[in-house]
């Protein structure tokens, strides 16, 4: 601990991550209990949502450089070694997985009604949820925001922080933990179903040392969730009317029962 006493601009980063967090859970169970009508809109909680992310790591970053340590220590540095290698190699991965996904919802209806019910279903993903051209630009630029921002703070700052203090693994499964808790207005379901990306994002940061891959997979996959609502959206009333007309056809030859 005697790191972090000697460093006291670490302790007021850290302190900021927790002040965050705490509003903006309590922000979450406010916005829950109001009525979908009282709620904010979300063009409003994008910019909202923006601003307070840049402001806290941009805060993060002058704490850091306070404390007198490298940013490349941060993280802020290229990926090197097999290790970086590999990192840029899940980072391919998972853009050929996004695009992959899309070229699957765009040509298969099946897949994009199946996406469309998880969507529906996801909890509290409805507060947020773009339905006009504005709100998707505004929903396309927070994912980049989310992709920086978050990165730097909770793989970046926060786990860099800890590591001085306490066996690297330790700090990374304590990044986790406050990123997940972070993403509480989701729900249980929710932040169950980050959990497999965010373990992801963490160890590509651990093995090529560098933040670059993960902001560009963190900030491919919020894009990407963007990217399927204005397509299953902007597929809904054909689907239903394909779906509703082949209930109206009955069964054809194939699945005809025997007479």
């Amino acid at each position: 601990m005697q790191t972090l006493i000697e460093t006291p601009s670490l302790i007021v980063g850290l302190l900021a991550i927790a002040a965050v967090l705490v509003a903006g859970i309590i922000s979450d169970i406010r916005q829950k209990a109001r009525s979908a009508e009282d709620r904010q809109p979300v063009i409003r909680q994008y910019r909202k949502t923006g601003l307070t992310l840049w402001a806290l790591c941009l805060a993060c970053l002058a704490c850091w450089h306070v404390a007198g340590l490298p940013f490349g220590q941060l993280g802020l540095q290229a990926p090197a070694g097999w290790g970086g290698a590999l990192a840029w190699a899940l980072a391919g991965a998972a853009i050929l997985y996004g695009l992959y996904s899309l070229i699957t919802a765009a040509l298969n209806r099946t897949a994009r009604s199946a996406l469309r019910t998880q969507l529906d279903e996801a909890e509290g993903f409805d507060q947020l949820r773009p339905r006009r051209l504005s709100e998707h630009l505004g929903f396309q630029a927070l994912s980049i925001t989310a992709g920086i921002t978050e990165e730097i703070i909770f793989r970046g700052f926060l786990m860099a922080t800890l590591a001085l203090v306490m066996p690297i693994w330790v700090a990374a499964l304590a990044s986790i933990s406050l990123f997940i808790i972070a993403h509480a207005y989701q729900g249980l379901s929710g932040m169950l179903r980050i959990l497999p990306i965010t373990v992801l994002m963490t160890a590509v940061v651990l093995l090529g040392g560098s933040l670059w891959p993960a902001i560009i997979i963190h900030a491919l996959a919020d894009a990407l969730a963007g990217c399927l609502v204005a397509l299953t959206d902007a597929h809904a009333r054909a689907d239903q009317a394909m779906a509703d007309q082949e209930v109206a056809d009955g069964p054809g030859e194939a699945d005809a029962l025997p007479a």
